[in-house]
C-alpha cells in the first residue's frame, strides 16, 4: 500500500466518488504471505489490476461513502484493522487507475494550448503505439480444435527428436552450412530472410493467441506495434491476468517463443534433408537467425515483452516494472537527500535491493535501446531525423523524469531539508559540474597506415613463364640483385629470328668486301645489318624486362602463393611480390579538424598497430594538410575493409563521411614487425579542453553539418 500524507486525507474528506458499474472482479492467486488477491477488470479500458485483501474490503464497503466509516466497518466485521488513511490510499488508487466516474473525479487541470497537447501526444505515442489489424477471436475459436495437438507433450518430445536428428545432419554437412551463410548475403537470400521472418513472427503471435484461447481468454486484437517507429507484431492477451493459475499465464506468455523454437527444431531437420533452393534457405533462416533474435528480444524482462510477463508470473509479482520503479525512486531519495520517506511497499532488505537493481537496469536498458535505434536511423537513414530522435529520447528518458523528480523533491522539501545527506550530494554535484568545465589535456587519435618509407610492388610487364625465382619471402636483397627471371615463347621466337637476320646480314656484308659484284650494295647491306642489330637489341631489352632486379637494399615482404619455376604468371597488373627498404618508416593518419588545427610539424605522436596493440612506436608529425581530404586513397583504412574511417565509395574512390585532415608522420624507430604496411592508430596530445566544451562542440558541429545551418 502507498503511504499518503495530508493532501490525500483531505481528498478523502471531499465528496465521495462513485465506482464505475462496468468493473468486474475475478479471483486471483494467493500472495507470498498466503493472503487472497483479486483481479479487477476494466472492460472499457481493457486493463487489469491486481488488488490485495485490504483494497478488496474497502471496495466492498465503498457504498458507505466515508473513509472513517469504511475503516470502522471493516475493522469490526473482519480481522483487518484499518484507519482512515488506509481507506484514503485506496481512494487515491481508484482515482489514479480511473476506477471512479469521471464526473466525480478531481477537476482536470486548465486546458493547455493545442500545440502543447499535440506535442504531448507525440511524445507519448512515438515511443510506443499500436495499430490493431485483426479481431481474431472467432477464427481462433474455430482453429483451436485443429491445432490443439501442437501443444501436447507428445509433439514436444517429437520436436526434440527432430532437433537431434537435424543437428546430426548439420554436423555431416558443415561445408554446405558455410556455403549457406554466403548464399544468405545475396539479394535473394535477404528477400527470403524478410519473408521468413514475417511468417515466423505471425506464427509467434498466433501461438500466444491460441494458447490464450485454450485457457478461455478472449483475444480482441492482433496487429502491429511501433517501438520508436520500429514495427513489431503484437497480440492482445491482456485477459490472461484474470486467470488465477500463474502456470496458465506463463504458458500463454511462453507460447510465442515455444512456437519459434519448435519451428526451428523442424527447420533444422528440413535443412539437413532438403536439396539446395529457396526452401532450404528459408529452413536455414528458421533454424539459425530467426529464433536466436526471438530469444534475445522476447525473453528480455526489461521491455514489456514475453520475458517480462514470464518473470512476473514466475515470481508471482504483478506490475513488476511499476513497483520496482517506485522502490528505486524512494531509494534514490534516501541516498541523495536523506529523505526518510516511507517505502511504497514492505519488502525484505534483500528483495528491496533486488527490485532497485532491476529498476536501474531496466532504465539503462531502455535508454541504450532507444538511443541505439536513433543511432541506426542516423547512420543508415535520415540524419536530421536521427538527431531529432536522439534529442527527444534524452529529453523523455533523462530530462523529463528528472524534472518530475525535482518537483517531488520541492513538494517534500520540508521533510528532508534538515538532513545532512542532501548537502553532501549537493557538494558532489557542484564538484562534478565544476570538473566538467575544467580544461583537461587529453589524447586525440586517428586511423593510420604505417609502412616503410620506400616500397616496391613487383610486377611483370606482361604474362610470362617463370624460369627462376631467386628469392623467398623474408629474404634480404641487395640493390641490383635478380629477384626472378621469366620468358615468353613469343619473345624467344623473336630473339631467334632477330639473331638469324643479324648473322645473315653480317655474312652478306663480309661477302661484299671481297666480291666486286656486291660492292655496289655495300651501303644498303650495312643499313640492313644495323637494323637487324637494333631489332635484336630491342628483343634483348624486352627479355631483360622479364628479369626483375631490386632497385634498393631491402627485404622481400611477401610473395604471391604458388609461384614456382615453370608456372605461368597472372596478368600484368598482378603484384607478384612486395619489396621494402630497411630503415626509415613513415605513416599517414586522418584526424578531425580540431585535432589537425592543433598539430604542427615536429609535434610528437604515438603509433599503435592493430597487429601489435601492446606496443607504441614514437613518431613525429612531418606535415598537416591545409584542407580536408576529399578522398581516402588508402582503402584498407575504411570501414568496408575493416578500418575505422566511415566512408562511402563514389566515383572509384572512398569519400569520408565527415571532414578529415591528412597528417604524414615519420617514425623515430622501426616497429617490431615485418617491414610491410600495417593498419593502426596515431595518438596525439590534444589541446586542453573541458568536457562541457567538447560535448557542445560535437553536438553543434553535428547539428550544423546535418541540418545545413
Amino acid at each position: 500500500m502507498l503511504s499518503l500524507s495530508g493532501p490525500a486525507l483531505a481528498a478523502a474528506r471531499a465528496p465521495w466518488p462513485a465506482l464505475r458499474e462496468e468493473l468486474r472482479l475475478h479471483d486471483g492467486p494467493a500472495d507470498a504471505a498466503g493472503h487472497p488477491t483479486w483481479t479487477l477488470q476494466d472492460p472499457v479500458r481493457h486493463r487489469f489490476l491486481r488488488i490485495d485483501w485490504t483494497t478488496w474490503e474497502v471496495l466492498r464497503h465503498w457504498w458507505l461513502g466515508d473513509a472513517q466509516l469504511i475503516a470502522d466497518h471493516v475493522s469490526v466485521h473482519t480481522t483487518l484493522t484499518l484507519s482512515a488513511q488506509d481507506v484514503a490510499e485506496v481512494l487515491a488508487l481508484a482515482r489514479r487507475e480511473e476506477l471512479v466516474h469521471p464526473q466525480s473525479a478531481p477537476l482536470p487541470q486548465p486546458a493547455v494550448a493545442a500545440w502543447r497537447r499535440a506535442f504531448d501526444w507525440l511524445l507519448h505515442n512515438y515511443l510506443f503505439f499500436r495499430i490493431p489489424l485483426a479481431r481474431p477471436d472467432r477464427a481462433l475459436k474455430a482453429l483451436l480444435p485443429w491445432l490443439r495437438w501442437a501443444g501436447q507433450p507428445g509433439f514436444a518430445l517429437l520436436s526434440l527428436l527432430a532437433l537431434a536428428a537435424g543437428l546430426f545432419g548439420v554436423l555431416q554437412q558443415s561445408e554446405r552450412l558455410h556455403a549457406q551463410w554466403l548464399d544468405l548475403m545475396s539479394w535473394r537470400g535477404l528477400l527470403l530472410y524478410g519473408l521468413t521472418l514475417f511468417a515466423v513472427k505471425l506464427a509467434h503471435e498466433l501461438g500466444h493467441a491460441l494458447v490464450a484461447r485454450h485457457h478461455g481468454c478472449r483475444v480482441p486484437t492482433m496487429g502491429l506495434a511501433f517501438m520508436v517507429l520500429w514495427p513489431v507484431a503484437y497480440t492482445d492477451t491482456t485477459e490472461a491476468w484474470q486467470l488465477a493459475d500463474p502456470r496458465a499465464r506463463m504458458r500463454i506468455a511462453a507460447a510465442g517463443v515455444r512456437t519459434e523454437l519448435t519451428l526451428a527444431a523442424w527447420a533444422t531437420l528440413a535443412w539437413s534433408l532438403l536439396p539446395d533452393g529457396n526452401l532450404r534457405t528459408a529452413a536455414f533462416v528458421l533454424a539459425t537467425m530467426t529464433w536466436v533474435s526471438s530469444v534475445l528480444i522476447n525473453l528480455s524482462p526489461f521491455m514489456r515483452f514475453d520475458g517480462y510477463f514470464l518473470l512476473c508470473d514466475a515470481l508471482d509479482f504483478p506490475n513488476l516494472h511499476e513497483r520496482s520503479f517506485a522502490q528505486a525512486r524512494v531509494a534514490l531519495r534516501r541516498l541523495l537527500l536523506g529523505w526518510a520517506r516511507p517505502w511504497p511497499e514492505d519488502f525484505s532488505p534483500r528483495a528491496r535491493q533486488a527490485l532497485v537493481a532491476f529498476a536501474l537496469t531496466t532504465w539503462g536498458w531502455r535508454l541504450v535501446l532507444y538511443l541505439g535505434i536513433a543511432w541506426t536511423v542516423y547512420a543508415f537513414g535520415f540524419k536530421l531525423l536521427g538527431m531529432g530522435l536522439f534529442a527527444v529520447e534524452v529529453g523523455w528518458f533523462i530530462a523529463w523524469p528528472g524534472l518530475r523528480e525535482l518537483r517531488t523533491w520541492r513538494e517534500g522539501h520540508a521533510e528532508w531539508r534538515g538532513a545532512a545527506r542532501w548537502k553532501v550530494s549537493l557538494g558532489v554535484l557542484v564538484l562534478l559540474g565544476g570538473l566538467a568545465f575544467v580544461p583537461w589535456r587529453s589524447t586525440a587519435s586517428g586511423a593510420a597506415l604505417v609502412q616503410p618509407s620506400q616500397t616496391l610492388a613487383v610486377r611483370l610487364p606482361a604474362a610470362a613463364m617463370l624460369d627462376a625465382i631467386e628469392v623467398s619471402p623474408g629474404s634480404p636483397v641487395k640493390a641490383g640483385q635478380v629477384l626472378l627471371r621469366a620468358s615468353t615463347p613469343d619473345l624467344a621466337r623473336q630473339a631467334a629470328a632477330a639473331q638469324a637476320r643479324t648473322v645473315r646480314a653480317e655474312q652478306e656484308v663480309a661477302g661484299a668486301a671481297v666480291d666486286s659484284d656486291q660492292q655496289a650494295r655495300w651501303g644498303s647491306l650495312q643499313a640492313e645489318l644495323a637494323t637487324a642489330r637494333e631489332q635484336a637489341q630491342a628483343v634483348r631489352d624486352e627479355q631483360g624486362r622479364l628479369q626483375v632486379t631490386a632497385p634498393f637494399d631491402g627485404i622481400v615482404v611477401d610473395m604471391l602463393p604458388d609461384l614456382t619455376p615453370g608456372s605461368s604468371t597472372p596478368a600484368a597488373t598482378q603484384v607478384l611480390m612486395h619489396l621494402a627498404a630497411r630503415g626509415a618508416w613513415s605513416a599517414v593518419a586522418y584526424v578531425d579538424e580540431v585535432t589537425a588545427r592543433g598539430l604542427r610539424s615536429g609535434h610528437a605522436a604515438q603509433l599503435v598497430l592493430d597487429a601489435d596493440p601492446l606496443h607504441a612506436v614514437a613518431a613525429h608529425v612531418h606535415s598537416v594538410a591545409a584542407q580536408p581530404s576529399s578522398l581516402v586513397p588508402e582503402p584498407v583504412l575504411v570501414q568496408a575493409h575493416g578500418g575505422s574511417i566511415d566512408a562511402k565509395e563514389a566515383n572509384g574512390g572512398w569519400v569520408p563521411a565527415k571532414s578529415l585532415y591528412r597528417v604524414t608522420l615519420t617514425l623515430d624507430q622501426a616497429p617490431p614487425l615485418a617491414p610491410r604496411s600495417w593498419r593502426g592508430h596515431a595518438a596525439f596530445a590534444a589541446e586542453a579542453e573541458s568536457i562541457a566544451h567538447r560535448l557542445w562542440r560535437a553536438g553543434s558541429s553535428g547539428w550544423v553539418r546535418e541540418a545545413g545551418f
